[in-house]
């Protein structure tokens, strides 16, 4: 049986939306996430759901599910969090990573066991991750629309947006490398404990030594405490995310009309 190349479909029938033909995109997404949707793109737990308050939409496959804590996640799947909510996802590593304030987000590759590089796609919104040393080697790496952010043993807070990305490094070092529109990496750096880097559009990349008055007073309160480890309290328990409806057009537009990075993986998790 011949293998049908989602990617190719996606590259060439991309330009076409987005420019005003509702009706051919609704139609060129609801087919693309119909045929190409496969079960094998959630053959191994990546994260567990371990802390949800508010709405937390979950997008695998063709379906969009409400999401509860205890949830199983896997490569491909897309959060999307409710503006006044958290959603916590913690890894078999011991990384967390935690979602507020409208966030969304894609588990694009979690590497599993041993050494190796997970990442996260962070379309927009508010974000806090966090490695110990006791985590077992693997780095990740969190795509923006304006940067790649590399982190090992790290923890930051970074806002996230389409023209933008700020972010402060709380402990350890990590690597922001600026991303322009056409997805080219420029210049990357190294950003350590008490640093905070804005990017603004296509302009260079800004490093300051303290987070901005408007940085802190947007931030979600949560924020400034360390992220809970609760991992241990779902080994036994695990919930199933409850189906709502077929994705729509709509609720993956932002998706389809990212940057090259973020768009790539998008297509990726077909």
């Amino acid at each position: 049986m011949a293998t049908r190349n989602c990617g190719s479909d996606v590259g060439r029938d991309m330009r076409t939306c987005g420019r005003g033909v509702l009706g051919p995109c609704l139609q060129f997404v609801a087919t693309l996430l119909g045929a190409c949707a496969s079960a094998s793109a959630f053959a191994q737990t990546a994260g567990t759901l371990t802390l949800a308050e508010g709405s937390v939409e979950l997008i695998r496959g063709a379906t969009l599910y409400t999401a509860t804590q205890g949830v199983r996640l896997g490569d491909g799947d897309i959060l999307s969090i409710d503006p006044k909510g958290q959603a916590q996802i913690e890894f078999q590593d011991g990384a967390i990573l935690n979602l507020s304030q409208g966030a969304r987000a894609m588990l694009t590759n979690i590497a599993s066991g041993g050494r190796g590089q997970s990442e996260v796609a962070v379309l927009s919104g508010w974000a806090k991750f966090t490695q110990k040393k006791s985590s077992k080697g693997t780095q990740y790496r969190y795509l923006t629309p304006r940067a790649e952010i590399s982190a090992g043993e790290a923890t930051a807070v970074l806002n996230a947006g389409d023209g933008s990305t700020d972010m402060y490094v709380e402990s350890g070092t990590v690597r922001f490398s600026e991303i322009g529109r056409k997805g080219v990496q420029r210049i990357a750096r190294d950003a350590k404990a008490g640093e905070f880097i804005v990017r603004r559009g296509e302009q260079p990349a800004t490093v300051g030594s303290r987070p901005s008055a408007e940085f802190v007073k947007n931030m979600p309160r949560h924020f400034r405490d360390d992220l809970p480890a609760l991992l241990d309290r779902f080994n036994n328990r695990r919930a199933e995310p409850k189906r709502d409806h077929e994705v729509t057009y709509a609720e993956v537009e932002a998706w389809l009309k990212a940057g090259s990075p973020i768009r790539r993986n998008f297509v990726k998790r077909f």
